[in-house]
């Protein structure tokens, strides 16, 4: 029979699993969240038509901010679970980079400039961001 002591361990052990569980996703959704919706805001509210070649200019601009709303956007979703926060940095840059190629699969005759700049610069930039956040215990 188990006595008291191991049970309330494995309680609260599965208990503080469970959170971390959850803030880690938590982190993950609100970070990559931030990062969507500056894009699209950006597209949107600019007139920006992303399937549509672009000035030299355009690119350098997008990618400037792609990679500031990238790391602001990892930065906070690492601050939901320090302790994982290299891995909700990780998870973040694999949903940027497998969204910017779903994106270019699904449209192959149109121009990709948009989602390069999200697979070479914002998804490395979304992991960086998330170095800021990280605990060292």
């Amino acid at each position: 029979m188990a006595n008291e002591a191991s049970v309330n361990a494995e309680t609260e052990t599965g208990s503080s699993t469970g959170k971390a569980i959850g803030r880690s996703l938590a982190g993950w959704f609100v970070g990559y969240l931030i990062s969507a919706v500056s894009s699209i805001l950006f597209f949107v509210l600019g007139h920006i038509p992303p399937e549509k070649p672009a000035s030299t200019s355009l690119i350098w601009i997008t990618a400037v901010y792609g990679i500031v709303f990238a790391v602001i956007g990892s930065a906070v979703g690492a601050s939901f679970y320090r302790r994982f926060a290299l891995g909700i940095g990780a998870a973040i840059a694999c949903t940027i980079g497998v969204v910017a190629m779903w994106s270019w699969y699904e449209t192959p005759n149109l121009s990709h400039w948009s989602q390069l700049i999200a697979i070479l610069l914002m998804a490395p930039a979304a992991q960086f961001g998330a170095f800021f956040r990280r605990s060292d215990d």
